[in-house]
C-alpha cells in the first residue's frame, strides 16, 4: 500500500498562540484540557462518515465535525501544544477516496479471483495435483484425471498440506494476491494502489501548561491592566541595544508622559520547576544594553534563592503567581485609568497640576537619603506606583541669566543617581550650554529650555502653603 499524508488533510492553522487566540475554538479545547474536563483525545472508528473516524470529545466540547474538528487538533499539535501518537490506519479509494473497501484474495499467477483453499493431494501416478473435495467420489479418493483410485497416502498419493488452487489456470500457492474492491466505485485496485492514512490520539504536553495557564488568562489580564495606564505595549518586541546587538522582549511597555517617557522591559519565564539565575540573568543583560531600566519579569511558578537575590539587587520586580494575582485583581496599589492629556506648563505650578492629573504624589523641595548615606534636595520629586514598577522622577529647576553649565548638570545627576532616581528632568532657564547639553544627553536626562518661567502668585509654587492633596502624600 502506499502511504499518503500522515493525517488527514486540514485547513491551515495558526501558528502563534496569539493567532490561536483568534480560534475561539482551540482556545476552549485547551481550556478544557487544561480544567482536566479532557484527559485525552481519542478517534472513534465510524465508516458512516466521510473520513471513518470521528473525534467525539472535541465535537461536544466545540460543535465542530469531520475535518474541523481535525484541523483544530492539527494545528494545536503544530504549535506543541498537544502531543499526537499513533491509533490506527484506515485504507482509502485511491480512485473516489471511500474507506468503504472490501478485501479479496487473487491467484498471484493469473489475478483470477477464482481460488479455492484446502487439503491438496497429488496422484503419485499421473502427477494430478488437485484440492481434496476434486478427489472425494463416494467415500473414496478418485483421481478426477485418470480416475484411479487412490488407495494408500504415501504410496498411490501424497498430502502437500493447505493451499490454494487456482480453478482457472491451476496454479498451486501458498499466499494469495491481495486486492481490494470499492463498495462505492467498484474499481479492484492492488494493495500497493490503496491509500493508508494514519490516525492519532492526542494528549496535553504537560511540559507545557504552566505557558499555558499564562497564555490564556493572566496574559490577556496583564496586558489589559498596562494599556489601562497608557501604555503601549508591543509583545516580543526587537530592541537595538547600545552594543549593537538586537534583543528580543517579551513584552515592551511605552509611555510617554509629556515629562518622560517610561520604558517597562517585561520578561516572561515560565518552567515546571524553579527559575535559575542565567535566565534572570539575560534578562537584565537585554535590558541593561537596551537602556532600560524599569525591569518586570514575571515568574511562573517560582525563583531559585540565587536568582531572587540577583533580581533584588538589580531591582528587578519579580511578579509570581500570588503577585501577579494581585496586581490583575485589584490589589491595594492598583490605580486609576490614566487619561492622556498634551503636555504644557508655563509655570512651576502648572507642572504641579500636570504631574498631579498624571496619577503622581509631587513634592516640593524634597529630601531624599543616597546610597551613600547623603541626604540631597531635589527641587521636585514626582513619584507614582502602578502595582508592578514605581516610577520615581527628580525634576530640577534652575532659572539663572546664563545657559546652565556643566558642573550643575553633573550635580543634579549625581544627586539623583546617588538617591537611586533614574528618571530625570532639567527645567533650564534660559537654557544649557553645549557641553552641559551633551553631557544631559549622555546620561538620560530630558531637559526643557524655556525662555522664562511666569512668577507664582503669593502663595503659589510652595507646597507647605497649599491645601492638601490627597495623591501628595510625605516619602
Amino acid at each position: 500500500m502506499k502511504e499518503v499524508d500522515k493525517e488527514v488533510e486540514a485547513t491551515e492553522a495558526p501558528q502563534a498562540i496569539s493567532d490561536m487566540e483568534k480560534d475561539e475554538r482551540a482556545l476552549k479545547l485547551v481550556a478544557a484540557m487544561l480544567e482536566s474536563k479532557i484527559v485525552d483525545i481519542k478517534p472513534q472508528l465510524d465508516f458512516t462518515t466521510e473520513l471513518g473516524f470521528i473525534y467525539p470529545v472535541v465535537e461536544q466540547t466545540v460543535k465542530v465535525k469531520g475535518t474541523e474538528a481535525v484541523a483544530i487538533v492539527e494545528s494545536l499539535t503544530d504549535k506543541e501544544i498537544l502531543k499526537r501518537s499513533f491509533f490506527d490506519r484506515i485504507l482509502r479509494c485511491s480512485r473516489c477516496q471511500s474507506i468503504n473497501l472490501r478485501p479479496s484474495t487473487h491467484c498471484p499467477k493469473c489475478s483470477s479471483g477464482d481460488i479455492v483453499r484446502g487439503r491438496i493431494l497429488e496422484h503419485s501416478a499421473c502427477g494430478y495435483v488437485g484440492v481434496e473435495d476434486e478427489f472425494a467420489a463416494k467415500g473414496k479418493y478418485i483421481c478426477p484425471r485418470c480416475k484411479l483410485e487412490l488407495r494408500t497416502l504415501g504410496t498411490d498419493y501424497h498430502s502437500r498440506g493447505v493451499l490454494r488452487k487456482c480453478r482457472d489456470c491451476g496454479e498451486i500457492f501458498n499466499v494469495p494476491l491481495l486486492k481490494w474492491r470499492c463498495l462505492k466505485c467498484s474499481s479492484l485496485a492492488n494493495e500497493d494502489a490503496i491509500d493508508e492514512v494514519n490516525i492519532y490520539a492526542y494528549t496535553l504536553d504537560e511540559s507545557k501548561r504552566n505557558w499555558l495557564e499564562f497564555e490564556i488568562q493572566p496574559k490577556v489580564q496583564f496586558l489589559e491592566f498596562l494599556r489601562r495606564h497608557g501604555y503601549e505595549v508591543t509583545e516580543n518586541a526587537r530592541v537595538q541595544g547600545r552594543s549593537g546587538a538586537e534583543h528580543s522582549i517579551d513584552m515592551l511597555a511605552t509611555r510617554d508622559d509629556g515629562v518622560v517617557t517610561h520604558n517597562v522591559a517585561i520578561g516572561v519565564e515560565i518552567a515546571r520547576d524553579k527559575i535559575g539565575l542565567d535566565r534572570i540573568l539575560d534578562f537584565d543583560v537585554k535590558a541593561f544594553d537596551s537602556g532600560i531600566h524599569d525591569k518586570v519579569l514575571i515568574i511562573i511558578p517560582t525563583l531559585g534563592e540565587e536568582a531572587a537575590k540577583f533580581a533584588s539587587y538589580h531591582r528587578i520586580k519579580v511578579l509570581e503567581p500570588k503577585d501577579l494575582e494581585i496586581v490583575l485583581t485589584g490589589g491595594p496599589q492598583r490605580g486609576p485609568e490614566i487619561v492622556k492629556e498634551p503636555f504644557e506648563f508655563k509655570s512651576k505650578s502648572q507642572l504641579i497640576q500636570y504631574l498631579r492629573k498624571q496619577g503622581y504624589r509631587v513634592k516640593e523641595n524634597a529630601e531624599v537619603k543616597g546610597r551613600s548615606g547623603a541626604a540631597h534636595n531635589i527641587d521636585i520629586l514626582a513619584t507614582k506606583e502602578e502595582g508592578i514598577i514605581t516610577h520615581r522622577i527628580a525634576i530640577g529647576i534652575d532659572v539663572d541669566k546664563k545657559p546652565m553649565e556643566l558642573d550643575r548638570v553633573f550635580d543634579f545627576d549625581d544627586r539623583a543617581y546617588d538617591a537611586s532616581i533614574m528618571d530625570k528632568v532639567l527645567i533650564a532657564v534660559p537654557g544649557l550650554t553645549k557641553e552641559a547639553m551633551q553631557f544631559a544627553e549622555r546620561q538620560g536626562i530630558r531637559v526643557f529650555e524655556v525662555e522664562q518661567l511666569e512668577s507664582e502668585p503669593s502663595g503659589e509654587g510652595n507646597s507647605e502653603s497649599q491645601a492638601p492633596n490627597p495623591n501628595d502624600k510625605t516619602e
